[in-house]
């Protein structure tokens, strides 16, 4: 099933659509919400723990020595989360599920390891970045062997529809970097452009793995793979928030790091809308390109962190959990649908 980049499009929820059930999940807050969804399928977790480790092994020592510090140092797990939900939401019990969850956060660690190099990145999850301990050519050739790792492990599975799925989607994840790398300092602010990179950096991975690859039914496949963009775009825009919102003990960056490298994120986007004079002073300091001085992009962080862009940027990444949950009507009543329902609440609300 192939998506084209006319996916970029973003309806309104429609009124028709069926409300999604309630079930016996309910979170009390974001962290109830993923350890809720967690403990559903944490057998299947396990066997993705498993599944990455293998893929991970190389007769080059070094190569599972550096990913695995990345891949096994703490994260979410959110990418796999995602695709097991959606296998339990659908009855899809297909051993291949596992390998699509594993391959979902192997090629995610492939993208730390460049974005890293890319942003000159010190530390990632409180600890030294890849790139630190062993140089930025031997993280960008692991990245690579991660990436191409998860596309063979997708090939020798024998499903022809993951494996041109997966292709499709590290074509778009690659796109996005190189559009995230060109527009960087880039005085035009722009909300097209914005969502053209994050819906290629972000959404497009999580969309495959919510699909499963696009091996379940079409019209199911279809609405997984648009509740996996909503709650890419979702969850990024909900980052892009906190680059403006939190400090580094939540986040593990700086606050306004985004801007001193000269991502023009949503916040950002809509605190220029609204005030010419912030804008001016934006296009005077990118003019010599990134990165922005330090005492400047302070200034102006506190400037958006103090005006409504802040709260319209959340309102935004909530309206596209709402639409992502509402593509969930296509599935049947279940734990595991709620399960859905609530991550994507939780990727539009959290907090580090």
């Amino acid at each position: 099933m192939n998506h084209p980049a006319s996916s970029l499009a973003h309806p309104a929820i429609s009124p028709a659509a069926a409300p999604v059930a309630s079930s016996e999940l309910r979170a009390d807050g974001p962290a109830a919400a993923i350890d809720q969804a967690t403990a559903l399928v944490a057998g299947e977790l396990r066997d993705v723990e498993v599944r990455l480790a293998d893929l991970l092994q190389s007769s080059i020592a070094v190569i599972p020595e550096l990913s695995g510090q990345l891949a096994f140092a703490g994260g979410k797990r959110f990418r796999p989360l995602v695709a097991l939900l959606a296998a339990r939401a659908t009855g899809f019990v297909d051993p291949v599920r596992v390998t699509i969850a594993a391959v979902g956060e192997l090629l995610h660690t492939a993208t730390l390891l460049h974005d890293d190099v890319i942003d000159s990145g010190e530390f990632r999850r409180g600890r030294p970045t890849a790139r630190m301990q062993y140089g930025n050519g031997m993280a960008v050739l692991t990245g690579d062997f991660c990436l191409a790792r998860g596309l063979q492990a997708i090939a020798y599975a024998g499903r022809l529809n993951a494996v041109q799925t997966l292709s499709d989607a590290v074509t778009r994840m690659a796109e996005g970097e190189v559009a995230q790398l060109q527009v960087a300092g880039d005085t035009t602010l722009d909300r097209e452009r914005y969502y053209l990179v994050i819906d290629r950096k972000t959404a497009a991975l999580i969309a495959w793995c919510a699909s499963l690859g696009g091996l379940l039914e079409p019209r199911i496949s279809a609405a997984l793979h648009r509740y996996g963009l909503e709650i890419g775009y979702a969850f990024q825009i909900a980052d892009d928030v906190l680059d403006y919102t939190s400090d580094v003990d939540q986040t593990g960056k700086a606050r306004g790091q985004d801007l001193r490298d000269g991502k023009l994120t949503l916040p950002l986007i809509l605190a220029c809308a609204h005030d010419p004079a912030l804008r001016r002073r934006l296009l005077q300091l990118l003019g010599d390109g990134p990165p922005v001085d330090l005492a400047a992009a302070t200034d102006i962080v506190q400037r958006v962190s103090g005006s409504s862009a802040v709260e319209q940027a959340a309102d935004v990444a909530e309206g596209h959990a709402r639409a992502a949950i509402a593509q969930l009507a296509a599935l049947p009543p279940s734990p595991a649908r709620e399960a859905l329902a609530e991550l994507a609440r939780y990727v539009a609300r959290r907090r580090a």
